[in-house]
């Protein structure tokens, strides 16, 4: 039985746009018209039993704070035995960090967690918004998923979630791979599965739980961290 839990923190994905072009955050994006119609079709198309959706934040990421990261954990857990696969839809300015935190707080993860987002709001010329969410389901509602743990689905690429890098805001690829670590894959006519980066992907999570009790959650975060450039001559007080 197929069952998904769309939860939403906010973002350009979840934006409608006034008469004037005004963009405002719309909370019930997921539950109203916005999403209503195309969540119904891909829910036919991918012969998935359930799509909730469950709006927790209603934030432009830029304010997504540590308090925030552990919002959206503490509802993956709450809801993990009752889901068999999670969207988090997010905004794309700060949707790494959250993607790295919540891979770190749930080290053990046998379900997708799939963050997704979009450039460009629902019902502006030139969306993404719909083909994330729907690329995203095909990824993690395939008959055949090959996923588990926290990754990103944006544009044409599958992105393991301690990697993400936002790279621009101009094009549909608005993500790549941070550092040498290759796509996990990459979505076209089909998705096609860099079998490296998959099996590198799955073997950090170690034995996969598909049981809330057998998580292993970290999910209180220290923010008293600084970050330093190392540079010639650096005083050690600094350090």
């Amino acid at each position: 039985m197929k069952k998904i839990l769309i939860i939403s923190t906010g973002g350009t994905i979840s934006q409608v746009h006034t008469e004037t072009g005004i963009a405002i955050s719309n909370e019930k994006s997921f539950k109203g018209d916005v999403f209503a119609d195309n969540l119904n079709r891909l829910k036919r198309e991918f012969n998935i039993d359930v799509i909730d959706s469950k709006t927790i934040l209603n934030k432009d990421s830029s304010n997504i704070v540590p308090t925030d990261w552990e919002k959206i954990i503490n509802t993956i857990i709450e809801e993990y035995n009752n889901y068999t696969a999670f969207i988090v839809t997010h905004g794309t300015n700060t949707m790494g960090y959250t993607c790295s935190a919540v891979s770190f707080a749930i080290g053990n993860v046998g379900k997708p967690i799939a963050f997704t987002g979009a450039q460009i709001s629902y019902g502006m010329p030139g969306t993404d918004a719909i083909i994330n969410l729907e690329n995203t389901l095909r990824v993690i509602a395939c008959d055949d998923c090959k996923l588990a743990g926290v990754c990103c689905v944006f544009g044409s690429k599958v992105i393991t979630g301690t990697r993400v890098k936002k790279q621009n805001e101009f094009e549909y690829d608005a993500f790549k791979t941070f550092g040498r670590q290759l796509d996990v894959a990459r979505i076209g006519n089909s998705i096609v599965y860099n079998e490296t980066a998959l099996e590198k992907h799955l073997s950090f999570l170690g034995s996969r739980s598909k049981q809330k009790d057998e998580l292993i959650v970290k999910n209180k975060f220290d923010t008293n961290i600084v970050c330093l450039t190392e540079f010639p001559r650096i005083e050690s007080n600094l350090l």
